[in-house]
């Protein structure tokens, strides 16, 4: 689907030369979202809650600007951002600021990014949680994932796909050793670093959230062409000390679920809505009427979710595969769209790829829990499970 013929085109800025602070900048993009249509597919309601209503969650645009170090993206939201000082975590009082220090706690917002535009040669599926799938014709090679807790949103990304891609082993094979083990979380590991970003420098300021990715993880400037799939979700921060978050077919990524009635919670639908609605309050699109048709075309039956498509800067349309001539990561990554592989995969076999032993990740998950980015209950849920595979 083309979103550039429904509605209002996206807005493609041209080089523009402007004072950053001491990095100068140059404007990459802005693609403009629909006002006020913060309400997912129609249905979603706002939670009872005073820190979150109606408008908070609302995407304005999404913007970056080259710079000195690095490519700066910019979210901007139709209300101003709310910050965490002041805010406590209902299940242990924890002062929000301490565990959400990048100065915004309501909201994560995931950026997929279709670089080469070609139909298929990608990626589709969103982050856990999310309710929602890409459009094949958006298939993405990079995402960048802006939530209030990123060094734990990764830890929890990491165990999620250690935990897939055991699972298919196990099916196939039966018993696992505990070099498979090793040789899988590294496999996994080699994954999330390649394709996803947790931003940490951030900054707020207003309706504005910036916050910057490196060019080396991107493989260059981004370019007019490059077409952006973005979900805005509500984030539940206190989901991540949760057990069940280490299981696959229940893990959300701290983010907010859907439940009947007005809840304080979750996002309410009505008695009569589908309990199947994904939580994805907001998304990029050039249209409300596009939106809702995408958030509202799935089915429960049969597992198909949401394709969501992107937005490219210039309007190009994607390139269908037999139009053009496919890299060898690009044909690896449709046939594994073609058998319908769920799991991580890695271009490497697993077994030569560097291993990540047991004792190098209980130092990770000890230094976040000194420096305050995660709490007890969250590392000793995870300490668990490492030691668990022993």
């Amino acid at each position: 689907m083309d979103w550039t013929r429904h509605g209002t085109a996206p807005l493609f800025a041209a080089a523009l030369a402007v004072a950053a602070g001491p990095a100068a900048a140059e404007r990459l993009f802005a693609l403009a979202d629909v006002r006020g249509d913060d309400d997912g597919g129609g249905v979603l309601i706002y939670p009872n809650r005073s820190d979150l209503q109606k408008g908070d969650l609302d995407l304005a645009e999404i913007s970056a600007e080259q710079r000195s170090d690095g490519v700066w993206f910019t979210v901007e939201m139709s209300q101003s951002v709310r910050k965490p000082a002041g805010q406590v975590l209902d299940i242990t009082g924890v002062p929000v600021e301490r565990i959400a220090r990048n100065g915004f706690y309501t909201f994560n917002v995931d950026l997929y990014i279709d670089q080469d535009r070609i139909v298929g040669a990608g990626h589709t599926d969103a982050l856990p949680g999310r309710g929602v799938s890409v459009d094949r014709a958006y298939a993405w090679e990079k995402a960048i994932v802006l939530t209030p807790r990123p060094e734990t949103a990764r830890v929890m990304l990491q165990s999620y796909y250690d935990r897939v891609l055991e699972e298919e082993l196990r099916a196939k094979q039966g018993r696992v050793s505990r070099k498979e083990l090793e040789a899988l979380e590294a496999d996994s590991e080699k994954y999330v670093d390649e394709r996803y970003f947790f931003p940490d420098e951030v900054r707020v300021t207003g309706r504005r959230v910036e916050f910057r990715v490196p060019v080396e993880f991107l493989g260059g400037a981004p370019e007019p062409s490059w077409a952006y799939t973005v979900l805005v979700t509500a984030a539940d921060l206190e989901q991540a000390a949760m057990p069940s978050q280490s299981n696959p077919a229940k893990a959300s990524m701290m983010t907010m679920g859907v439940g009947r009635g007005l809840r304080s919670d979750l996002w309410g639908i009505r008695s009569d809505d589908d309990a199947g609605t994904p939580p994805v309050i907001d998304l990029l699109a050039s249209d409300r009427k596009a939106q809702a048709r995408v958030l509202g075309d799935y089915d429960t039956v049969t597992g198909r979710p949401p394709a969501v498509p992107g937005l490219a800067p210039d309007g190009s349309a994607s390139v269908a595969a037999s139009d053009v001539q496919l890299t060898p990561e690009q044909a690896q990554r449709m046939d594994a769209a073609a058998a319908g592989r769920k799991g991580a995969g890695s271009a490497e076999p697993a077994a030569t790829v560097e291993k990540r032993a047991a004792p190098a990740r209980l130092r990770t998950l000890t230094q976040l829990l000194e420096d305050g980015l995660i709490t007890q209950a969250e590392y000793d849920e995870l300490r668990r499970k490492i030691l668990s595979e022993l």
